[in-house]
């Protein structure tokens, strides 16, 4: 699928008055050497090993957990990944400003004064938001009817890293430096299989599945950080960078928060309002549902900055847009269709005769998670062409997510069927609002 990224180039392009053959031949040239194909390739790839591997490990750990424990992680990793999507707002920046950098003459010092300073913020910060979410975790264990607050002070522990690590990553993608960015995140998935499986073995459950995460992304983090030594050793430039625009980085936080809230609060409110035993047959249909994200996660880090460069060079990005979007939505309708037939022999062949099938809502919850996906690449674009009001929009659609999950579902074909909904609305608003050519007057940079 990456390939479609570059190709969107050879169609926009293309030469009307040259021979059509003569023509094909040389872009498809120029697209086997293209930079950005292997950009792609490199980090679709990586997405894929790294996603399937923390497949691996929710698979492992729901044949290892009985159903109720399995419920507990699962709800834990749900909170852990809307915090995950709200601190990416620190890799989006720290990307985007590396990027610009990285044109300058003397890139180099200041591009190690822009990552020790980003540094410098995220451990201070990180380590506040620690020690608030120990102490807020017997409160929320309450509310998601968790026996033991102790696997979600677990996760405590990875929010740090939840801070730190995307400055490091946020670097690599900036430096275009997607070899090592793509190592860093396959190291952290094998690791965290590992010492998850060793912990769960050793007794620890729930807890030991969770804080699997904090080990392997602080292992993982040393590894990026020893990648990127050359910059930290810089010596210090005498003009200072500017400054980060606080405006971009709450636009960013709104959409990064808004789409993490939309893709995770399922499973929060099943935690919360319906028993253990339903929560853990829901469980796997959450697992199974979160694949149809991996190609689109990938793709939208590659669209991001190729979307910032053809909107700084005021060309336009529409047909590398509707690329994106394409390679992200085909992989999942053809998994939801999977999902619409053989519900049952997924559940009891992956995860066991533990769980009982749900039939039609892991078909509607990989709709939804499809839709999604397309929602990831408009935000990406949104971001990348500075248009705010998608992002309102989203936070719209979100607050009609929440009130209808929490006043109109009874069952979890309910739920399902209110996320497939608001996931279509998201994708129709993306086309509604980007779609259209900008005004010269609408462009501020």
């Amino acid at each position: 699928m990456p390939f479609i990224l570059p190709y969107c180039t050879f169609i926009a392009n293309r030469a009307p008055n040259q021979d059509n053959y003569a023509v094909i031949t040389t872009r498809l040239q120029q697209l086997t050497r293209s930079v950005g194909l292997w950009h792609g390739l490199v980090m679709t790839g990586s997405t894929v090993i790294a996603g399937g591997l923390d497949y691996l490990f929710n698979i492992f750990s729901g044949r290892l957990l009985d159903p109720i424990a399995y419920s507990i992680l699962i709800s834990v990793l749900a909170i852990l990944q809307i915090l995950l999507h709200a601190t990416n707002v620190i890799r989006n920046v720290v990307a985007y400003y590396t990027a610009e950098i990285s044109s300058a003459a003397d890139a180099p010092p200041r591009l190690g004064q822009f990552l020790r300073r980003s540094h410098r913020w995220a451990w201070r910060w990180g380590i506040i938001a620690t020690l608030l979410m120990a102490l807020l975790s017997p409160l929320l264990a309450r509310l998601l009817q968790l026996p033991t607050p102790h696997p979600l002070w677990a996760a405590s522990l990875a929010l740090l890293m939840l801070f730190v690590r995307p400055v490091t990553d946020g670097f690599l993608q900036g430096t275009q430096n997607f070899t090592r960015l793509a190592a860093v995140a396959v190291f952290q998935s094998s690791l965290r299989l590992a010492f998850a499986l060793l912990l769960i073995q050793w007794g620890l459950s729930a807890f030991g599945a969770v804080l699997a995460l904090p080990l392997a992304t602080t292992t993982a983090y040393l590894l990026a950080v020893w990648f990127l030594r050359p910059y930290l050793q810089t010596a210090r430039p005498a003009i200072p960078n500017k400054q980060v625009s606080w405006r971009y980085s709450a636009h960013t936080l709104l959409g990064l928060l808004t789409f993490a809230l939309l893709v995770n609060l399922d499973a929060i409110v099943v935690k919360a309002l319906f028993s253990p035993e339903i929560a853990g047959n829901y469980a796997p249909v959450i697992t199974l549902g979160k694949i149809n994200l991996f190609i689109p996660l990938a793709i939208g880090m590659v669209l991001f900055p190729k979307a910032i460069q053809r909107h700084a060079s005021g060309r336009d990005g529409r047909r590398l847009l509707l690329a994106a979007l394409f390679a992200a939505l085909l992989p999942g309708l053809g998994l939801t269709t999977i999902f619409f037939l053989v519900p049952g022999f997924l559940t009891q062949f992956i995860f066991g005769d533990a769980y009982a099938s749900l039939g039609i809502v892991m078909g509607l919850v990989g709709l939804a998670t499809t839709f999604y996906a397309g929602i990831n690449i408009w935000l990406n674009y949104a971001l990348s062409t500075e248009r705010p009001i998608y992002l309102y929009m989203l936070a719209v659609i979100l607050i009609l997510q929440a009130t209808a999950m929490l006043l109109l579902a009874t069952n979890l074909t309910a739920i399902a069927t209110i996320m497939a909904m608001a996931g279509f609305m998201g994708n129709l608003a993306g086309a509604a609002l980007m779609l259209r050519r900008r005004q010269p007057s609408e462009v501020r940079r």
